[in-house]
C-alpha cells in the first residue's frame, strides 16, 4: 500500500479475477464515488476535480486492466472484460452500492456494468463516450491511437514521446490542412508530458483493440442499455470540437434508458473537464447530490 501525497488519496490494491487492480481512496466524506479513466489515462486523470469531489464524496478512482500501476492481459482488453474487473471491485466494496463516472472508455465500461446484474450503481456519470462504435471508427481519434501505438512501439523515453505526441498529425473538421496535436489550442508541453506518463505505462494493446474494434466484442447497445435501471447523467462534448458522443446516440440512449438527463457542452471537446473543470463539476456534483446521497 503505497500512500499518494496528493489530494489526501491512498493508492491501494484489489484482486479481481483476472487481474490485479490499482486504485486510489480518498476521505470517506460523504457516499462512494468511482471514477473511471479513459484509454491512455490513469485514476489521475481526474485530477482537476479529486479536491472537490473529495468534500462531498468518499472517492475512488481506478486504473483499468492495462493502465497505470494495473496488471496487463494479452488481448484482454474487450469492453465486458473491463466491465468484469469493475463488477468485482464494486460487489467487494460497495455491496449497498455506489455511484459510478466514467470518462470515455471509462465511460463505456460503466455502462456496461450498470448494464450488469451482478452489481448495483446507484447512479452513473457518462463523460462523453461513444455509445456505437462507429463513431470512433469515423472520428479523429482512430488515426491519432494508431500512430500514437506506434510511437510507443518505438521504446522512446517518457520525454521522446511527449514529444512525438505532439508531432501527430490529424484532419481536423473544417480545415484542409492536417494539423498537429501541438497546434491544437490547450496542448501545452506539460499537457503533454502528463499524457505521456500515462501512455507510456499503457499496454499496446489496449490501445490496437480499439483501434481494429475488437475491443467492442459482445458491445450491444440496444441490449445493454435498457438493463440500466440506475439514474443516468449523459455528459455530451461539441461533435465539432472532437466530441465523441453524437447527437444521434443521445436520442438513442435517451430513448433507451428509463432515467435519463443531458447536458451538452457547446464550448468544449471529448476531454470535458481536463479542458474546463467548472461546468462539469457544477453538473455533476448536482446529478451526484441528488440520486447518489
Amino acid at each position: 500500500m503505497a500512500a499518494s501525497a496528493v489530494w489526501g488519496f491512498t493508492e491501494k490494491s484489489f484482486r479481481a479475477k483476472e487481474v490485479r487492480l490499482n486504485y486510489a481512496e480518498g476521505p470517506a466524506s460523504g457516499p462512494p464515488l468511482l471514477l473511471l479513466h479513459g484509454l491512455t489515462r490513469d485514476w489521475r486523470s481526474f485530477s482537476v476535480l479529486l479536491a472537490e469531489l473529495s468534500r462531498r464524496f468518499h472517492v475512488y478512482a481506478i486504473d483499468l486492466r492495462g493502465h497505470g500501476s494495473s496488471g496487463h492481459v494479452a488481448g484482454g482488453y474487450r469492453l465486458l472484460e473491463f466491465a468484469n474487473d469493475i463488477s468485482d471491485f464494486l460487489r467487494s466494496h460497495f455491496p449497498d452500492g455506489a455511484a459510478v463516472f466514467g470518462h470515455s472508455l471509462g465511460a463505456m465500461v460503466a455502462m456496461a456494468a450498470a448494464g450488469s446484474t451482478e452489481c448495483h450503481i446507484s447512479a452513473l456519470v457518462v463523460g462523453d463516450t461513444m455509445i456505437t462504435p462507429e463513431n470512433f471508427r469515423h472520428s479523429l481519434y482512430t488515426p491519432l491511437f494508431q500512430q500514437l501505438r506506434s510511437l510507443l512501439q518505438r521504446g522512446s523515453s517518457q520525454t521522446e514521446l511527449a514529444v512525438g505526441m505532439g508531432k501527430i498529425s490529424l484532419r481536423v473538421p473544417g480545415l484542409d490542412e492536417l494539423v498537429r496535436i501541438e497546434e491544437l489550442p490547450g496542448n501545452t508541453p506539460d499537457v503533454l508530458a502528463e499524457w505521456a506518463r500515462t501512455a507510456i505505462r499503457t499496454d499496446p494493446d489496449a490501445i490496437q483493440m480499439t483501434v481494429d474494434g475488437s475491443a467492442f466484442e459482445g458491445w450491444q447497445p440496444e441490449q445493454l442499455l435498457p438493463e440500466i435501471s440506475c439514474p443516468t447523467l449523459l455528459l455530451q462534448g461539441n461533435p465539432e470540437l472532437d466530441g465523441l458522443l453524437s447527437d444521434e446516440d443521445v436520442k438513442l440512449a435517451m430513448r433507451l434508458v428509463p432515467n435519463t438527463q443531458h447536458v451538452k457542452y457547446p464550448l468544449l471537446g471529448h476531454g470535458l473537464f481536463m479542458q474546463q473543470a467548472r461546468p462539469v463539476l457544477n453538473a455533476v456534483t448536482e446529478f451526484l447530490t441528488k440520486f447518489a446521497g
